[in-house]
């Protein structure tokens, strides 16, 4: 009779009943700021993290909006960047779904790797710490720390490679100044379009690779190129390592 009563005071007021979680928790929601909130698995409705470390259960997702978040599984730690969606599909197994994230797996030689999945590839680690970029029909991997595997979800795709932009001979020397001189009177746009062309070489078409440090792998339908970690992706990797503590 009680919880009926209680029931129907939440009908009337309007009110909600706090959600409790019915499964083994496979991750936590340790910190954020922002705006965040959790939408629990195989529910359409969001609700917020409420108290600190939030429990997440399998296939839970944490949506970030103007706002950042850190989740934890023991061994796996995801900064989530802002207007994101990552989850924890499974011990071991966590996914962004949307936007931005930076994974630090701590290596363990007594465990098993651990993989992150994403909309066209399911990459595979040890222990590493890399970035995960999904935006505007292009995902990114950026390895910063260790070695990841990539395998392609989506079938063969064409790998090319950038060559980095050679250093100018002697003979260019005069032409390579003139563009920087000229290009310093219009905010350096035209010398970094000058110093930074580059030659894509075709490689082979491919479903696994192992991605090195200091590479990112940039994915746009059914082709992957490989190339040099660029500032952008370097500046979000800052950003974000502050969330992972001393990891």
């Amino acid at each position: 009779m009680l919880v009926l009563k209680r029931l129907l005071l939440v009908l009337t007021l309007g009110l909600s009943l706090p959600v409790l979680a019915d499964c083994p928790p496979v991750a936590k929601l340790v910190t954020f700021e922002g705006q965040v909130s959790i939408r629990p698995a195989g529910r359409v409705l969001k609700t917020s993290p409420g108290a600190l470390p939030r429990a997440l259960c399998a296939g839970d997702e944490v949506h970030t909006f103007a706002g950042r978040a850190l989740i934890d599984d023991g061994r796996t730690a995801v900064a989530v960047d802002q207007f994101s969606v990552a989850a924890f599909i499974a011990a071991g197994k966590s996914a962004l779904n949307q936007g931005q994230a930076l994974f630090s797996v701590s290596k363990r030689k007594e465990e098993a790797g651990v993989e992150v999945k994403t909309r066209l590839s399911v990459i595979g680690v040890k222990g590493t710490r890399f970035l995960v970029s999904d935006k505007n029909d292009e995902l990114t991997v950026v390895l910063d720390q260790g070695q990841v595997g990539i395998t392609s979800t989506q079938g063969p795709v064409g790998l090319y490679r950038e060559n980095a932009p050679a250093k100018p001979a002697d003979e260019d020397f005069e032409t390579y100044a003139r563009h920087k001189t000229e290009a310093i009177a219009a905010g350096q746009a035209a010398f970094e379009q000058y110093k930074t062309q580059v030659q894509r070489e075709f490689v082979a078409y491919v479903e696994n690779l192992t991605l090195e440090a200091g590479k990112e792998l940039v994915t746009i339908g059914r082709v992957a190129v490989e190339r040099d970690i660029r500032n952008e992706s370097a500046d979000s990797i800052k950003a974000l390592s502050t969330w992972l503590g001393t990891r």
